[in-house]
């Protein structure tokens, strides 16, 4: 009966009394007779009948999902038990409920603040990169006491939600929180700190420079350097909280190379505050041994700068004067090509919603690389932030991208943290598997037979055979057959593009425009070794296509697209069940990684999850509605082994096939990761199912035997096996089994462990 209403007219309406039954069957009036009271937190998003037909039904749907998640997860972190219950009534809008007598150390007021601050920052990076825009929610709260008649009980709660409603809309003043008192207090006594992550350069694996991230006290709900800003910008203190955290970085900061620098994080409309003085940070700089050169202002905000030529004038007054600039979140929101291009900064760092699936996405491969040539053009250096992984931080030095920063160098930390042994010994792709070759099809397979020029050949024939011929985007050039030049269609057109192009190379010979030293390889070499030392050329010649030779002559061309393709294929051949829809690895993956284990004689743990009850959900449900089940459980997963594991570069999850998964973790850490992971997957796995199934919390449905009956709600059940480096894989095979089968004889979300002496 209460669901999200995507009619628009609909929307922040109050039910009508057809829903009144809802109150007399076992939902939010049957919640309220058992507990007598409720506190309500209210979240709406601003400006949603609008934002809905400017970016349709999917858009929405997607954002509801993904905020729904964030109170859930916020509701267990904050309330600190798993009471409280979510409803909406219509589209845009969420309501959480929270028996008063739970619990409950904060205030409504602050509380609902918090969830407001936390979830619109969780889904800030998104909708930048969707919309260019960020959402805003509005939050209000209000209490409702239980009366005894169902009608009375009806009223009081229609009230009840319509306050929160109302405060929402009237946008409470934060001045008057508790939180907002707290926060002053910080601020008068500069109780904020800096922690501080490296910034690498990939080519030499050394630190360039340090990026100062604010930490709030600990214990605080200012803590979060999200929440601190938050606030300072709500209530008019951001220019005095800037300035303490300047103030603690630079003091802070400790002993560095001189050509490091330190990158200090500034809000757009900070740098032109007329408080805002360079004088300031020049005389604690001096005090500190740093310059103007060490210093680089992070322009870190997405907001638009109402008075642009105001900013790049000041700007400049604070370049003039040594200091650097850098523009973060390039390619999102109001950090575009055309403010780039204004402000022409010293550094641009791109937004880490660019580097997930950098491995296998063809199109954040083509930002980050013209990014790269982009920042190269104008004088600047290209840096990419969150990298987590080893695969990625190879594709950014593949790619040429000048510097890097994310866990995979090292977690931010107080005192200045070093790289990480991962990190230092990071390498090129061509370097990488010198003893092996993973693609041993000859480049003569995927060769195109071409008809070559001689050199003394016309400009314009040339020109005539990439407009006549089908595809062509090459043409080599000969001479008694040895190749000696090849001409690009593109390099071509750019040479004729010009105001006297066609009339300045009518005339000419193809030897003075074609590239004298293209790349040439034998006809039996391997395809991955041809495409290691194509993507191993200049930046400019990167992608031009090969010649390829029979004993000297000219034998055809390959593509690089054509080359890619192919290692991409015989890849994902190799990887033998590397899952397509969740993209982790499979069997052979996981038996590489506990091989590895193994030979490095390290005590483990391996956990596995499997799903119960899901067939019958998958055959009620549909396929697409599995395949959405098996990826919230891996994405839980995922979350869970960062958040409590050991190291995001050896923690390692696989997929060993449809609802089933493998996880190779450290033993100090399987037990803490299986709690998260069951209480994460028994909150949000109901947000799977239809409203009814949902309030009754089963399902009907036909089991193995064909027989209808009713099913629980899918479960995940886990089992962690400690293992010793001189186990076989047949006998954890076997030890497995037999703890799955445990584990699944157990009711609902668990999770059981196989003690051994390690």
């Amino acid at each position: 009966m209460l669901q999200l209403i995507k009619k628009k007219s609909d929307y922040f309406n109050f039910p009508s009394d057809r829903n009144r039954d809802f109150f007399e069957g076992p939902g939010i009036g049957s919640l309220i007779q058992n507990v007598g009271s409720l506190n309500i937190l209210y979240f709406a998003i601003q400006d949603f009948p609008t934002l809905f037909e400017m970016y349709g039904s999917e858009w929405a749907t997607s954002l509801e999902n993904q905020i729904r998640v964030g109170i859930e997860n916020e509701g267990y972190l904050r309330l600190q038990h798993d009471e409280f219950h979510i409803f909406s009534f219509n589209a845009g809008e969420f309501f959480l409920l929270d028996p008063n007598d739970c619990h409950q150390k904060l205030a409504l007021d602050e509380l609902a603040y918090q969830f407001k601050v936390n979830i619109e920052n969780l889904v800030k990076s998104d909708q930048i990169s969707l919309t260019g825009n960020t959402i805003t929610l509005n939050s209000g709260h209000s209490s409702f006491r239980a009366s005894h008649t169902n009608n009375k009980l009806w009223s009081g709660f229609l009230s009840a939600i319509g306050e929160a409603r109302l405060e929402a809309q009237n946008n409470a003043d934060l001045s008057n929180l508790e939180l907002s008192k707290e926060f002053c207090e910080i601020i008068k006594h500069s109780r904020v700190n800096c922690h501080y992550q490296p910034i690498v350069n990939l080519a030499d694996k050394k630190i360039h420079g340090w990026e100062a991230l604010a930490r709030g006290p600990r214990n605080s709900p200012f803590r979060s350097p999200l929440t601190l800003f938050d606030m300072a910008e709500n209530i008019g203190k951001l220019f005095q909280l800037e300035r303490i955290c300047r103030e603690s970085a630079i003091s802070s900061f400790g002993e560095f190379d001189q050509q490091q620098k330190l990158f200090l994080n500034i809000h757009p409309r900070t740098i032109v505050d007329p408080n805002f003085s360079p004088g300031e940070t020049k005389i604690l700089l001096d005090r500190w041994g740093l310059k103007p050169e060490n210093i680089v202002f992070e322009i870190t905000e997405r907001h638009s700068v109402k008075d642009f030529k105001t900013f790049r004038k000041t700007l400049d007054h604070y370049r003039n004067q040594g200091y650097l600039v850098a523009i973060d979140d390039a390619g999102t929101g109001y950090s575009g090509l055309s403010s780039i291009a204004e402000i022409k900064p010293d550094y641009i760092k791109l937004d880490k919603s660019f580097v997930d699936n950098i491995e296998t996405s063809q199109v954040n491969r083509a930002i980050v690389e013209t990014f790269t040539d982009f920042s190269e053009k104008i004088g600047g250096k290209l840096l990419v932030e969150g990298i987590e992984t080893q695969s990625q931080a190879v594709a950014m030095i593949d790619m040429g991208v000048h510097l890097g920063q994310g866990y995979f160098f090292a977690r931010p930390a107080r005192i200045k943290p070093e790289l990480t042994p991962e990190a230092m010994n990071i390498q090129k792709t061509p370097e990488l598997r010198t003893d092996t070759n993973i693609c041993g099809i000859p480049v003569k397979n995927l060769v195109n037979k071409i008809s070559p020029v001689e050199m003394d050949t016309p400009v314009p024939v040339v020109q005539n055979i990439f407009e006549q011929g089908d595809g062509v985007s090459s043409v080599a050039v000969v001479k008694n057959k040895v190749p000696c030049g090849l001409i690009m269609e593109y390099r071509l057109n750019k040479h004729l593009s010009g105001k006297f192009g066609v009339a300045l190379y009518s005339n000419k010979a193809i030897a003075s425009v074609m590239d004298e030293s293209p790349l040439t390889i034998d006809l039996e070499t391997s395809v991955e070794n041809v495409s290691k030392q194509a993507m191993a050329r200049e930046r400019k010649k990167a992608y031009d296509d090969i010649i390829i030779t029979k004993e000297d002559k000219l034998f055809g061309v390959v593509s690089v697209q054509k080359l890619l393709d192919t290692l991409a294929h015989v890849q994902v051949e190799m990887a033998k069940g590397t899952n397509p829809l969740t993209g982790l690895p499979g069997n052979l993956g996981i038996e590489k990684e506990i091989e590895r284990r193994m030979k490095a004689k390290e005590n483990y743990s391996i956990i596995y999850a499997d799903l119960d009850n899901f067939k019958v959900y998958n055959d009620t449900y549909g396929f697409k509605g599995g395949d959405k089940i098996i990826l919230l459980i891996s994405r839980i997963i995922s979350w869970a082994t960062v958040k409590y594991g050991s190291d995001v570069t050896t923690d390692f999850i696989g997929h060993i096939g449809g609802d089933d998964f493998v996880q190779v973790i450290s033993p100090d850490k399987a037990e803490r990761i299986c709690l998260a992971i069951t209480r994460c997957f028994k909150r949000i796995v109901k947000n799977s199912y239809n409203p009814k199934d949902r309030a009754n919390g089963w399902m009907e449905g036909k089991g193995r035997d064909g027989t209808t009956a009713k099913f629980p709600l899918v479960s995940v059940s886990l089992a962690i096996l400690d293992c010793t480096p001189d186990q076989s894989l047949l006998e954890i095979g076997e030890q497995a089994a037999s703890l799955k089968k445990w584990a699944k004889s157990i009711e609902g979300n668990c999770w059981v462990r196989e003690r051994r002496q390690l």
